[in-house]
Order: C-alpha cells, then structure tokens, then sequence
C-alpha cells in the first residue's frame, strides 16, 4: 500500500469513512498496475485496517476446477506461519474454515481458533500465533464463481457482529473485482514476457546465422570452397548436436527451441548453458502454459548467464536440469557466478529488486508470481563450491 493509504484509513473517523478508505486504497492499488501478489497484499492490509485487526491474508485457488488453495497477500502474519501454510498444510476447498467459506460462498468465522475442531489440521502452528480468532470472505465474481477467500485475524476471541460483517463483505466484493482486474493485468505480462524471450532468441539466432553466412558467401568468392564446405559442416554438426541433446530430453517444442536459441545465445559471449542429461520433459503440469515454461525457464537462465558473464572462463558455465517426478516438475538452474548476499537472497524474487544497475528486477517477479500461481515453491541454495542454484518445484 502506499504511504498515504494507511494514514487515510487510520483517521477515517467513522466505520463507513473507514470502509470508504479501504475501498479507495484496492482501487488504488489495482489502478497502479502492479503485480497481483502487491495488489493482494494491498488488500490484506486495507482489510486489516478497516477491522481494526493486525492481520489478514488472502487465499486464491490454485486453478479453477481444482480443490488448491494457496497464500496470495497477506499482513501482519509472521514469517513462519506464512511459510507453514504455503508449504506444509495449505486449506484446501471444503477443508477448515477457509476451504469451506471457498466452496459454500458464505461468510465463515472461528470465534476461538484454538477450540474449534474445524482446525484441528493446523492446531500445533496455531498454537504459535497470537492471533486467536478470524472470519473467511469468499471472493465471488458477478457470475458467482468463488476464486478465494478473505481472511481478517484478531487477537481476541469471540463473535463477529453484523455490522463488521456487513463492511468487510463490500470490502470482500470490491476486493474480487480487484483480484480478477490485477490477475488479468498479470496475465498480460506473463505473455508479453515470454513472447518478448522468444523474439529476443529468434533475433539473436538470426543475427548469428546471417553473420555465418555472409563468411561463407566470403570465402566463396574468395574461391576457398573447401574451407567453405567445411564451415557448413561444423556449423550443421554444432546445430544437430546442440538439437538433439536438448529435444531427446525435453519434448515440449517450444521449450526446446527456446533452449537450442539460448544455448547458441549464450556461446557467443563465451558462456556454456548446458541442460543436464538427466533431463526429462514429456508434458508441462497443468499449472504452466508454454509460455509460462518460457518465461519462468528463460529468466532465470538469464539471471544466471548475467552472473557468470564476468567470471574467468572456467567458471562460466550455466546448467538447467529439468525432472519429471511423479507428482511434480523441477526445474533446477546451477550458475558458477559470484553468489548473492544472504540478505538479498531473501528479497531477490521480489519486483523491482535487482544487484545490475540499470535491470528491472521484473524478470525474476515473474518467475515468483507464475511458480505461485502454480502452487509451487522455490528454493535458493548456495554451493560450497560456489555459485546459486535456484529449484523451482511445481505441483502436477
């Protein structure tokens, strides 16, 4: 949220001033054009502020015919709770609280979170948390289908009256509307994202095409057919071979293509990007479209090439290793770069956030909002060797 918006909701002197403020701090919100987990953070923290609670969170399905239910936007939850619900024991529709508000459309509460049964499968993190009761909001579009839920905590027990419920569900409404806008506007620039890789790959490989063949046209008409001969053949045996190591693993094409591009890309600055021969793709989870694949794939191959573009020459080297497992896809990318500091390590997939001067630090926001959409995780790890190693892990 922006400085102004907590300040305005604050002073609002009066509950329907506060809702009003609220309100006008999502649209806000969605109107700056930003990605849709700040748009949902946003949100929670307009939630929060129109209770007068300290924390609230929203919960987004993971697809729209699956029962997945995965952490959007929140405030004021601590880390580990944040990191529990995400990883360990995500709601799911019809479960808890959350997951039944999500299928049912109504409006939900736990009046003590520590004595209602309906929470028995996160009774021992709850115990951790001050928070000690909270009410789920469906997040209904026009057409009535449910994409989430809201949720407002307190730290004490007990009912929540009619009138906060009244306000807290326009607020709820309003913050649908505001989801779905924010989601669209993220969809666009996932697709223009991965378009713009492709392109890049395609200008970039024809740039390199055209300059071998005007040094074969060269030694032609230079008479030197037996050293132009010979260029062909090294030229058509590095395509080959580059080809059919990436397409014996990976199967998807576009995906393929875009990795021989990049592979090629990455050779004339000197740096190896190689897939691992461990590698297997048959088909994408059902979470990831192809350009989804694209971009997740291709920025983080890119923010691994730009670490090791200054390393000595036995260093670099990039390596994406991508596995079938039977409930999951990974996708591991390995760089032999500098590494990055532990404290921005913690803050690197965040928009905006980047070591290059000049860089958007968009790229990698990407890659987080399509991996948390998918209801995926990520992973940074630092070798003892050296370098980073980012593991994507997507749910089939």
């Amino acid at each position: 949220m922006s400085e102004t918006a907590p300040r305005t909701l604050s002073d609002a002197a009066s509950s329907a001033d506060r809702q009003l403020a609220a309100i006008m701090a999502v649209s806000r919100a969605v109107a700056e054009g930003g990605e849709l987990d700040e748009t949902l953070d946003h949100i929670a923290e307009a939630s929060a502020y129109l209770a007068g609670a300290n924390a609230a969170a929203v919960f987004l399905r993971t697809s729209e015919s699956g029962d997945g239910l995965a952490l959007r936007g929140q405030h004021g939850l601590r880390p580990e709770f944040r990191e529990r619900l995400a990883t360990g024991l995500p709601p799911r529709v019809g479960e808890g609280v959350t997951g039944i508000a999500v299928a049912t459309g109504e409006i939900l509460a736990s009046e003590d979170v520590r004595r209602d049964e309906r929470l028995d499968p996160w009774r021992d993190v709850l115990a951790h948390e001050t928070f000690r009761s909270f009410i789920a909001l469906p997040l209904i579009l026009h057409d009535g289908r449910v994409i989430g839920a809201l949720l407002v905590y307190r730290d004490e027990t007990g009912i929540w009256d009619e009138q906060e419920q009244v306000f807290l569900a326009a607020l709820a409404d309003h913050a649908a509307i505001a989801t779905r806008t924010a989601n669209l506007l993220d969809e666009t620039r996932r697709q223009v994202e991965g378009l713009s890789l492709l392109v890049r790959s395609l200008r970039a490989q024809g740039h390199e095409h055209s300059n071998r063949l005007h040094t074969i046209y060269g030694l032609l008409t230079l008479g030197e057919v037996e050293q132009a001969r010979r260029m062909i053949g090294a030229v058509e045996e590095q395509y080959h071979s580059s080809y059919a190591h990436v397409t014996a693993r990976i199967e998807n094409p576009v995906l393929a293509g875009f990795l021989v591009a990049e592979a090629g890309i990455a050779r004339l600055s000197g740096i190896e990007l190689r897939v691992d021969r461990r590698s297997r793709l048959t088909t994408l989870p059902g979470g990831l479209s192809d350009l989804d694949a694209v971009t997740l794939v291709g920025n983080l191959l890119h923010n691994a090439v730009d670490a090791v573009s200054e390393m000595p020459a036995g260093r670099r080297k990039v390596t994406l290793r991508i596995l079938e497992r039977p409930r999951s896809l990974s996708i591991v990318v390995r760089d032999r770069g500098p590494g990055v500091d532990p404290a921005f390590e913690r803050r690197m997939f965040e928009a905006h956030t980047s070591t290059k001067e000049g860089h958007s630090g968009i790229g990698l926001a990407l890659v987080r909002g399509i991996v948390l959409r998918a209801n995926g995780t990520i992973a940074v790890a630092r070798p003892a060797s050296g370098g980073l190693e980012v593991t994507v892990e997507v749910p089939r």
